[in-house]
This record gives structure tokens, C-alpha cells and sequence, in this order.
């Protein structure tokens, strides 16, 4: 859950940057940690532009480690 927490908390880029690189040496971790940072925000229904771009960031972090793993 720290994962999570620093994901929400920090800009967007550097939560970007850290899934990425996590994404290459664990797809499963990246996957369930944005995830889990989706889920999360859904359920304190987070809205604004600052939540549009980091649930478009962690949606597309999710494709790409559903399509890594799906190899």
C-alpha cells in the first residue's frame, strides 16, 4: 500500500517514471500497484484535472503491463 501512497502523492511524471521502470522489471507489481491507485481513487471519487491525466497515466500503465504479461 506505501506504493500506492506514493504514487497518489507525488506528480504525475515522477509516478509515471517509477511504474515505467518498475513495468520493465516487474509487470506484475506495476500492474497491481496502478491498479490498486485506480481503485483507490474511484472510491474517494477523485475528479479534477490533476486526477484526469494520473488516471489516463495509470490506465495506460495497466494496458501495458496486461499486454506485457499477456506475452
Amino acid at each position: 500500500m506505501e506504493n500506492v501512497k506514493a504514487l497518489l502523492n507525488t506528480s504525475v511524471a515522477d509516478a509515471k517514471s517509477s511504474l515505467e521502470c518498475q513495468l520493465r522489471s516487474n509487470p506484475h507489481l506495476a500492474l497491481s500497484d496502478a491498479q490498486l491507485a485506480l481503485d483507490f481513487m474511484d472510491s474517494q471519487d477523485a475528479t479534477g484535472a490533476a486526477h484526469k491525466s494520473r488516471r489516463a497515466m495509470l490506465l495506460t500503465i495497466v494496458n501495458k503491463a496486461r499486454k506485457e504479461l499477456s506475452h
